[in-house]
């Protein structure tokens, strides 16, 4: 579960940046990242068992890479490693995956902004106005009495313009907004007086600059730390809540002080809540001493088979030569040294074979009765892998939508396959409960659906499990 849904937390490079001239040709760069998907890729006899189709597929793609315009090459690229469906594969440049933008017909609002502007100085609507929000300023406005348009007045990814239709909010309180790929995401977004929108799935706070909202400077700051970031706190008597947005490297530290410094409430709570809606997972080292106080003695973990292949090889090697020279690397040599003798194969490195293992954990003292974890269409990865194995406490219930499924494959690496700058992003490992237990594109389902009536989860949650 190392990898990170990168699909989710990194810019999508648009087509029309492309300005670089690769190493090969476009047919020369598609057959290498052919060649290297079908020799490499621990999902690829799995996710091809239709030959004819693949072949078909195939045949269509190098027929288009003969003579495209350079600025296609990347479409073509991409429209290859979209056929498998993982969100741990895409092809990509300078350390980003290509998005779908060029060829994207993008809508445009149909009024003038000055004229809007001239509405906002006398509009009563609470939601209508300017807004800003990690690189974006946004124009909202009423279109009907069911739905607001949200345009683009600038941005700073030149993929957007001006006048752009970038979301929708509608009447019931969900969304639908157009990632940098100009794919749609939808979930559910809430208001905040008057002066933050909060979009869950894509965990976005936009904050009103006019008219200016209701929370001063110090209200604005902490209401926005609330949403964005990591706390606990209590929210009655019985319930504390958990904010876990992330379980990416750099918020490890965070996560382990928090813990330590909420240690009280966590244990007298008689109910915790853990919110990690539209968390992107990351790493399961984010989440570890959180464990005891949901498990009980054992976590039942289905395992993975890794493919040996020379690529994942030389990149162990260079991971090894970067450790500190007084630290033992005797697993990472042993595992070097099985994978050099089964090329081609895949390896189980558990150690007794199996296609489970269990780790035994220490069960804290003390520790809430009752858990409620909320998940969305934004949780993925090792956020779903921490779904999947708290769902094995009696204690917990996972309450919300289906999570985003990108757990099948992992432990993903950049690899470079000789055409720079194309890069291809490409899992190293299978998971073993495949194929009876997909996750990929279906997602982990959650005990107690959150339909869209739903307003406010997190009051939902504290009726749950008090009632």
């Amino acid at each position: 579960m190392r990898s990170v849904l990168y699909v989710a937390t990194l810019l999508l490079l648009p087509f029309q940046l492309w300005a670089q001239s690769p190493g090969c040709s476009c047919s020369q760069a598609l057959g290498k990242l052919i060649t290297k998907v079908e020799e490499e890729y621990p999902g690829f006899s799995a996710k091809t068992q239709d030959t004819s189709l693949y072949r078909s597929f195939k045949r269509t793609l190098y027929t288009q890479a003969q003579a495209p315009q350079q600025e296609d090459c990347p479409r073509i690229l991409k429209t290859y490693t979209d056929y498998f469906k993982d969100p741990h594969l895409w092809v990509g440049a300078h350390k980003a995956p290509f998005s779908a933008a060029v060829g994207e017909s993008t809508e445009k609002i149909t009024f003038e902004l000055q004229e809007f502007e001239r509405q906002l100085q006398t509009t009563r609507d609470s939601l209508e106005g300017i807004y800003t929000a990690e690189g974006y300023t946004f124009g909202v406005k009423r279109i009907n009495s069911d739905e607001y348009v949200g345009f683009i007045i600038k941005a700073s990814s030149p993929a957007w313009q001006p006048k752009d239709v970038k979301f929708r909010l509608f009447s019931n309180h969900t969304f639908s907004y157009a990632l940098s790929d100009r794919s749609i995401k939808k979930g559910r977004y809430q208001c905040y007086s008057e002066t933050i929108i909060f979009l869950d799935a894509i965990h976005m706070a936009l904050t009103r600059q006019l008219p200016k909202g209701r929370l001063n400077e110090t209200q604005l700051k902490n209401q926005l730390q609330e949403l964005e970031g990591f706390y606990v706190k209590k929210l009655s008597e019985k319930t504390a809540l958990l904010k876990l947005p992330s379980f990416e490297y750099q918020h490890v530290a965070t996560i382990n002080t928090l813990l330590e410094q909420q240690k009280s409430i966590l244990e007298t709570s008689e109910n915790l809540i853990i919110d990690i809606r539209g968390n992107p997972g990351g790493t399961t080292d984010a989440y570890a001493r959180l464990l005891p106080y949901l498990l009980g003695k054992e976590i039942r973990h289905t395992g993975v088979e890794f493919l040996a292949t020379q690529t994942y090889i030389s990149n162990l090697e260079r991971y090894r030569k970067s450790l500190d020279p007084q630290a033992s690397t005797t697993g990472l040599d042993q595992q070097i040294k099985t994978l050099k003798a089964h090329l081609g194969t895949f390896v189980n490195f558990n150690a007794a074979g199996q296609p489970v293992f269990i780790e035994k954990v220490k069960v804290a003292h003390k520790s809430p009765r009752r858990i409620v974890i909320l998940a969305n269409k934004g949780t993925g990865s090792s956020a779903e892998y921490f779904l999947f194995i708290a769902k094995q406490s009696s204690k917990v219930k996972v309450l919300g939508t289906p999570s985003y499924g990108a757990l099948d494959y992992g432990n993903a690496y950049l690899i470079d396959f000789d055409c720079p700058p194309y890069e291809l992003f490409m899992p190293t490992y299978r998971a073993l409960r495949l194929p009876d237990y997909p996750i990929d594109t279906i997602g982990l389902q959650p005990d107690v659906y959150m339909d869209a009536s739903i307003a406010d989860w997190i009051a939902f949650a504290v009726t749950y499990v008090e009632s």
